[in-house]
């Protein structure tokens, strides 16, 4: 621990860069749990593997792709390119309020406070020079929300460096998806002016059969989680975010890969996380607490009450079907731009949201809903009480609204938020 501690004050000081201490930081991660319990290091295994490819990215000559919001990854990876999903950073960074406070704080110098942690925490590294190392081009998208849209193009002007940015339709029919599909081949032609090379779809089919992969193996795992009890922890939903940044390689895969054959051999036993037997299901609405992850871990403990789904992580899972059909192909790619966490729910009519909430009702049969109500997503705030109305009025299950910051541990300690949580096990849940 005398480790992290030094890692944070360089930090602070302004000694170490948000990548190095990412890669330091997993590294001793990995040395602890080596000792502690060997069996577990394939968790944390995708985060090594994604922040030394960020790090070395120039070292081991590829170019960086700083991106925001759904952009078609699958495209930048087909081209040779590292690219580097933005929100991965202030998760990252979250656990650690001290860490996310100093971005946060520099951030609003320049934004309103009201803007959203997640974009707070990557502006203000890029105005504190502390990435590490230097994009060569950024791509970012007009969702999810309003933060969004005043954030990245401010770090469109820091950067300085080719740059596209997606216009992302409101609506979902078949014209919504063709004018993604035409944006799609001008990004490819772009993609190819950037990097001096011509779109290679024998590269682009590899990668595509690579996210085929991962997200057939997300539906399983997800389909896992359906049983009851439900043998896997909440806590892997917080892992499997990553899958935004890396469903193009396989080391996504090789991750739910193990987890669906640990889910499975548990499922086979009987067991869950929950000590003392699963006593309840809980969805989580909204975003997700990545600045205390470990609530599910505490809900768990104390009250037998496993997370099994979020409506952040869950999604649709598009696969290709027909990797020799382009223009086919550049529709899926649009629509895993319009279902991608947490477009699907957040960046469009409330029916979509509603949907989403409804299918997770349906499928997980849930007895506790919890609104975590991230302050920055204004705009799911103003959906909340539709669709908890629709919860119940449907499944006859109240909701406890919580408010907090996914991203700033600062807005509410730890027992503040057990404390709401408990208060609501004990007079609603456990009535």
């Amino acid at each position: 621990m005398a480790k992290d501690t030094r890692l944070e004050d360089a930090v602070m000081a302004g000694e170490l860069s948000v990548f190095d201490f990412c890669c330091e930081k997993i590294e001793g991660q990995m040395e602890r749990m080596k000792e502690k319990n060997p069996d577990l290091l394939w968790t944390l295994q995708i985060q090594y593997d994604m922040w030394h490819q960020v790090r070395d990215a120039h070292k081991n000559g590829k170019k960086l792709v700083f991106f925001g919001g759904p952009v078609p990854v699958d495209i930048i990876v087909a081209f040779d390119c590292v690219p580097v999903y933005l929100d991965t950073v202030p998760i990252r960074l979250s656990p650690n309020p001290t860490l996310t406070g100093k971005f946060i704080d520099s951030a609003e110098k320049y934004v309103p406070a009201t803007t959203c942690g997640l974009c707070k925490t990557y502006l203000g590294t890029a105005i504190e020079e502390q990435y590490g190392v230097t994009p060569d081009a950024f791509v970012y998208s007009s969702v999810p929300c309003d933060s969004s849209r005043v954030v990245y193009p401010n770090m469109e002007r820091i950067f300085n460096v080719p740059t596209f940015s997606f216009d992302q339709p409101f609506r979902r029919d078949d014209r919504g998806l063709e004018y993604l599909v035409d944006q799609n081949e001008q990004f490819v032609t772009w993609m190819e002016d950037f990097t001096g090379t011509k779109l290679d779809w024998d590269k682009m089919k590899e990668t595509m059969t690579n996210a085929n992969r991962t997200y057939e193996l997300q539906g399983k795992c997800a389909d896992l989680r359906k049983r009851k009890p439900c043998p896997l922890p909440g806590r892997m939903l917080v892992m499997n975010g990553t899958t935004n940044a890396m469903s193009c390689y396989p080391e996504m895969a090789n991750l739910l890969e193990k987890e669906l054959e640990t889910g499975e051999m548990l499922s086979e036993m009987g067991m869950g996380p929950c000590p003392d037997g699963e006593k309840h299901r809980v969805a989580l609405l909204q975003n997700m607490l990545w600045s205390f992850s470990g609530a599910m871990d505490w809900m768990e403990k104390e009250y037998g009450a496993v997370t099994v789904m979020d409506a952040f992580g869950y999604q649709h899972g598009e696969l290709y079907e027909h990797m020799d059909d382009r223009h086919d192909c550049m529709k899926t790619i649009a629509r895993k731009m319009q279902n991608s966490p947490m477009i699907h729910g957040a960046a469009g009519p409330t029916e979509n949201y509603i949907y989403l909430v409804d299918k997770i009702f349906k499928d997980y049969e849930p007895d506790v809903s919890i609104f975590l109500g991230h302050i920055g997503c204004k705009h799911t705030w103003a959906s909340a009480k539709i669709v908890t109305d629709m919860i119940q009025d449907r499944y006859g299950i109240p909701t406890l609204y919580l408010d907090v910051d996914g991203i700033d541990g600062r807005y509410k300690t730890h027992d503040e938020i057990t404390g709401a949580l408990g208060q609501y096990f004990e007079t609603v849940v456990n009535k």
